[in-house]
């Protein structure tokens, strides 16, 4: 498998971001992402006028992201953005129906005393039929509900590698709970808006450069990406759609590589993947680096312990998923797998 990391959920100066795709791209490579996706508020306006290319060796991919008061949704692969006005069950539908995929934005934003305004999701179940996923984290709505006063905004802009914390408990749960019933894909954004165009702006609030290096979601592929736009196109957002990658806090480190599997005779179910259990099934899971490493079975804990790799044989069927933390006396949340679906 071939691993590639990504930035996810960036605005542009065609909504209210700070800068054009090359700009972005530059920003990308400078932190070391190897695609990037584009949702603008509401508009594919970016992909009429400069198209999905390579940029600085990055490949820019766009999207939309709808936008009503509250509801947002991240659409890809789609030809037309639906209107917010309509209910979110029906933009949902008309993006699958033309033969687009979504997540779930920031669903479990907190609403901010200081900035008002309430974007979580009032109903996560819009439409089982469509395999919609959900962003788990998302580095912007995490900043912005992490403070309530003048003095917490100070020290989030002072020291914003401390606010950083694992997804909402509640959201995992319930992205685990909407796993038992379908294969539910997972992603991390970034919410990346750049300075737009206030120079005076700290770094973490003005520089693409340096909100690209807070949460990546990483894509596993079967082929290499080799630079072909349309080719590569269909390698990343077909892993996004299976769930096939987890997400990872660079705050916390980099990754190399990372495995999380259920081996059964000659075969390898992976992150994303769903398939019938087996007696003979083996969970294998392999880090970067020694950490704590959490294993989580239809929502519970299932199995801990602080290593660089794990086998479990015959863990029976379930849902399962990877929680790593990284450090020693204040553990940092590194990486969240997507669920891999053994079925009974």
């Amino acid at each position: 498998m071939y691993h590639y990391s990504g930035v996810v959920h960036i605005h542009t100066c065609y909504s209210d971001g700070s800068s054009d795709f090359s700009g972005i791209a530059r920003a990308a490579l400078k932190s070391g992402a190897h695609f990037v996706l584009v949702n603008d508020h509401d508009t594919l306006a970016g992909l009429y006028r400069e198209g999905e290319k390579y940029l600085h060796g990055v490949l820019v991919l766009v999207g939309s992201e709808i936008t009503p008061q509250r509801n947002h949704f991240l659409c890809y692969d789609v030809q037309r953005v639906p209107s917010n006005k309509i209910s979110p069950r029906e933009y949902v539908r008309k993006v699958y129906r033309q033969g687009g995929f979504g997540f779930l934005a920031h669903p479990d934003q907190k609403e901010n005393p200081l900035f008002p305004a309430k974007m979580h999701w009032d109903h996560w179940n819009v439409d089982m039929e469509m395999h919609y996923g959900l962003e788990i984290w998302n580095f912007f709505a995490q900043w912005m509900g992490s403070f309530q006063s003048v003095s917490g905004l100070i020290k989030n802009i002072l020291f914003p590698k401390a606010f950083l914390k694992p997804p909402n408990p509640k959201t995992l749960l319930e992205w685990d709970r909407l796993g038992e019933k379908r294969p539910v894909p997972a992603i991390a954004g970034v919410d990346a808006h750049g300075g737009r165009n206030l120079g005076w702006l700290p770094t973490i609030l003005s520089s693409y450069v340096h909100q690209f290096k807070t949460l990546r979601t990483y894509v596993m592929t079967q082929k290499p990406l080799l630079g072909n736009v349309q080719r590569d196109r269909v390698l990343i957002l077909q892993a996004l759609k299976k769930g096939c990658s987890y997400l990872v806090n660079h705050y916390a480190g980099r990754v190399n590589h990372f495995s999380f599997c259920a081996h059964f005779g000659d075969h390898c179910c992976r992150m994303g993947e769903e398939v019938d259990y087996d007696p003979s099934m083996v969970l294998e899971i392999v880090l970067p680096a020694k950490a704590h490493l959490r294993v989580i079975k239809n929502g519970s804990l299932y199995a801990q312990c602080t290593t660089e790799k794990l086998r479990l044989p015959n863990p029976g069927p379930g849902v399962y998923r990877v929680e790593v933390y990284k450090g020693k006396f204040r553990p940092r949340p590194w990486i969240f797998s997507n669920h891999l679906y053994l079925r009974g």
